[in-house]
């Protein structure tokens, strides 16, 4: 029975033994992290200074120009900033792309096609961008030299490609205006020769119950050859409400050469004006007169009607009935 005490008291202790070995592991193990924390805290809390190189990408050279040679395709710019902002630059890959938007920069031409600009202009935005101030950051150049050509222009429409899709009894007003709707084409003169619209985007706009006014895309053909004067145009019209009404109409009969009778005397016309418009109608502004090109009245019985008076404001005109029997009086 002592026996059996004694190994009892030797499981116990090695157990609490081994217990505490883990748990003397797992604050060693936090403690060497923590103070791993502090040690990158301090670390990224200094300042370095480093060289990086960028390459250099330039968009947007002038409508009549087109960048065809980059001299200063790479720059190496000293950046002096805490652990912190040397993190995030080799973190983000993109930061090494350094994107020059003409539109902001002043151009300079020291030769023929041979143009730059200066890098102090561009030494506010970058450090802006790596988010320290301009005097921590310097560049190799002085300038970003680079080859542009001249363009030859030729001036052409603009064609609406764009659907309307009206909502129901809506209907254009107005005819639809393009602003502007001509544009100018820079480019190779065989090129631009041979193209005659750009066109709008085939964009639809849907459910149109107001006045249409939209900012649309120009399509250019050929990007990689073509430059546009400008990129949108605005689509403009007027929109109404509209209905379908009908007046009675006489029958008009004066213009024949014999006396006839017409069966009915009166025609309905239906037709479809904005409501705007619709007290203005009446039946004074209508006429209704028979068919007679080419028949033979003596041999007919019936003559087709047409409408050859109606208001301006109307549309989708139609008649019932489109014919008439008639009798000549003698």
């Amino acid at each position: 029975m002592l026996k059996k005490t004694n190994r009892t008291n030797i499981n116990v202790v090695s157990y609490n033994d081994e217990k505490k070995k883990k748990s003397n592991y797992f604050i060693f193990l936090f403690c060497v992290l923590i103070a791993t924390f502090f040690w990158l805290l301090i670390k990224l809390s200094d300042t370095y200074t480093e060289i990086y190189e960028f390459q250099v990408d330039i968009e947007n050279a002038p409508s009549d120009q087109r960048l065809t040679t980059l001299s200063d395709s790479s720059i190496k710019i000293s950046i002096n900033a805490n652990g912190f902002k040397m993190l995030k630059l080799n973190l983000m890959s993109s930061t090494r792309s350094l994107i020059i938007d003409l539109d902001k920069y002043d151009i300079n031409n020291y030769g023929q096609n041979q143009y730059y600009i200066n890098t102090s202009n561009l030494r506010e935005e970058m450090a802006d961008r790596i988010g320290i101030e301009p005097n921590n950051l310097e560049m190799s150049l002085e300038k970003l030299r680079f080859t542009m050509e001249k363009l030859k222009s030729r001036k052409i429409n603009v064609y609406n490609a764009s659907q309307l899709d009206f909502a129901p009894q809506y209907d254009l007003y107005s005819a639809v205006n393009l602003s502007p709707n001509t544009v100018t084409i820079f480019g190779p003169g065989n090129i631009i020769d041979s193209i005659n619209y750009i066109f709008t985007e085939n964009k639809i706009i849907s459910n149109i119950s107001s006045d249409l006014n939209e900012k649309i895309k120009l399509i250019n053909p050929l990007p990689d050859v073509l430059n546009m004067s400008v990129k949108y145009v605005n689509i403009s019209a007027e929109v109404e409400k509209y209905t379908e009404s009908s007046l009675q109409i006489p029958i008009d009969l004066v213009n024949s050469n014999y006396q006839l009778k017409a069966f009915p005397n009166n025609v309905k016309v239906f037709f479809t004006v904005a409501l705007k418009d619709f007290s203005e109608i009446n039946k004074t502004q209508f006429k209704v007169v028979p068919n007679f090109e080419g028949i033979d009245l003596l041999n007919a019985n019936k003559l087709q009607l047409k409408i050859t008076e109606y208001p301006e404001t109307v549309s989708a005109l139609r008649l019932q009935p489109s014919e008439i029997e008639f009798l000549i009086i003698k």
